[in-house]
């Protein structure tokens, strides 16, 4: 099944990005309510020039400012030049134009600004995705930074693998300073990843910084704008069940912050989105074991629920 965006176009009837035009109307929004393409998102595709460059980093976000320009900084600061930036403002109180403006980044022709109402994290990573022109995505969650050499290491492994879908190690950032490198495991098969991802405590996987062929999201259909959580589950789930097999960069390209604000803390709202996809995706052949999957991932979810709770 191939899932369609359900947000507005941001493309103009010849296939262009829209440029924002009214400010006095509204500096966020279409005529129609949808998404517009800010000036800067245009950039050389005004004077008619073909820009495509290898990575889009992608970023979705809704009210994290200062936490945005520290991801979009840290992409900046890449010693691998050859991307370009698209940050989808998904409704924000104050739109996220304003930090990047007080950052001085909105001069830079590399960043790439979409805003629309309020839509969901799904409808965000598309509407990055209908705009994006580099031949990877790569994702990047607002709250998170690559590291320097991340893009160059990412770069390194596609083309001596010829991968078209990676994932990679992360360091998961804790507090003032407190860190760790958390080690992801390697799979030999789809199928194999596929119960890994239902079965196992911590996902085996880290949607931040995980690099797929733009082509092949596309023909994939995006992401599902019909669950409100759990999108990168239900993606790579989508993913592993059609054969593909992505492969695993063994090296931390990322730095997580965790916080009470992470989205993943909503534990509880997604154990029906956890039912719906283990039902989609599992196939069992042995009778019973979708259900024991579910079972695992009820206990899992709360009890991370409860460390956090313990922990606050």
């Amino acid at each position: 099944m191939t899932y369609r965006p359900t947000s507005a176009s941001s493309q103009s009837p010849d296939g262009r990005p829209a440029e924002l035009s009214d400010f006095d109307r509204d500096p966020s929004l279409d005529a129609a309510g949808g998404p517009v393409v800010h000036r800067q998102a245009v950039g050389q595709e005004e004077s008619g020039a073909s820009v495509t460059p290898t990575f889009s980093v992608c970023i979705a976000v809704r009210d994290r400012p200062m936490l945005l320009v520290q991801a979009v900084n840290s992409v900046l600061r890449g010693a691998f030049g050859d991307f370009e930036i698209v940050v989808v403002d998904d409704g924000s109180a104050v739109p996220v134009q304003e930090a990047l403006a007080e950052a001085g980044l909105l001069a830079d022709q590399r960043i790439r600004l979409v805003r629309q109402r309020p839509s969901g994290i799904s409808a965000a990573r598309n509407a990055a995705l209908r705009v994006a022109r580099g031949r990877y995505i790569t994702v990047l969650d607002s709250d998170d930074e690559l590291t320097s050499d991340g893009l160059g290491r990412i770069n390194d492994f596609l083309t001596g693998t010829g991968a078209a879908w990676i994932y990679t190690d992360y360091e998961e950032v804790v507090g003032q300073g407190g860190s760790r490198v958390i080690r992801l495991p390697t799979y030999r098969t789809a199928r194999r990843m596929l119960w890994s991802v239902m079965l196992r405590p911590r996902l085996p996987f880290k949607h931040s910084g995980m690099s797929v062929d733009r082509v092949l999201l596309q023909r994939l259909g995006g992401y599902d704008e019909q669950i409100p959580i759990k999108v990168d589950v239900e993606l790579l789930l989508r993913v592993l069940s059609s054969g593909i097999q992505p492969q695993h960069l063994p090296y931390p390209v990322v730095r997580f912050h965790r916080h009470g604000g992470n989205i993943s803390r909503r534990r509880l709202a997604g154990l029906s989105v956890w039912y719906r996809v283990i039902r989609k995706y599992s196939r069992p052949r042995v009778p019973g074991l979708a259900f024991l999957a579910v079972a695992v991932r009820v206990l899992s979810e709360l009890g991370k629920w409860l460390v956090t709770s313990v922990g606050r």
